[in-house]
């Protein structure tokens, strides 16, 4: 799916600039500004550029509300440990011993979880920057890169933009 008005050739220049443009998803929150940086300097330059680091700065925005939620979720999940220990610790010194035993499993899965959700979150974050690469390798060899949702949404509303014009 190409974009309307983008030249299908790209000089080596554009190709290293959108490049880096999403290549700064290395580095969280500094790589937005990177990529505002590009978008701003390259927007009347490069039409290849501008969708590219506007993709960038519209992905690298949702990676960090992704990032929020993931810390609400750890938060909740760490203060709620607080909540749910003390009723496997009474459960644990409850009459039988298989209470007991349930108590202590439910105390240590509890103080647990937390790590299970910082794990994942770790892990989708280290899947999402690497996607940031390869749309960086892509376009470094020529292709015209867009990431799943976000880049033919943006397509859409830029040509409804310019057909407006």
């Amino acid at each position: 799916m190409e974009q309307k008005n983008i030249p299908t050739e790209t000089t080596q220049d554009e190709r290293i600039m959108a490049a880096l443009a999403h290549a700064s998803i290395i580095l969280p929150l500094w790589g937005l500004i990177g990529a505002i940086v590009v978008w701003a300097t390259q927007r009347e330059k490069s039409r290849f550029v501008a969708f590219q680091a506007l993709q960038v700065m519209t992905y690298q925005i949702s990676l960090v509300l992704v990032g929020f939620l993931g810390l609400a979720c750890y938060l909740c999940s760490f203060f709620g440990t607080f909540l749910l220990m003390p009723i496997g610790v009474v459960a644990a010194e409850g009459a039988s011993e298989v209470e007991g035993v349930v108590g202590m499993l439910v105390a240590m899965l509890t103080a647990f979880f937390p790590f299970c959700i910082m794990g994942i979150f770790i892990l989708i974050g280290v899947v999402l920057v690497g996607y940031g690469l390869y749309g960086a390798a892509r376009v470094l060899q020529g292709h015209d890169f867009r990431y799943a949702i976000i880049g033919r949404r943006l397509e859409q509303y830029l040509n409804q933009e310019e057909e407006a014009a």
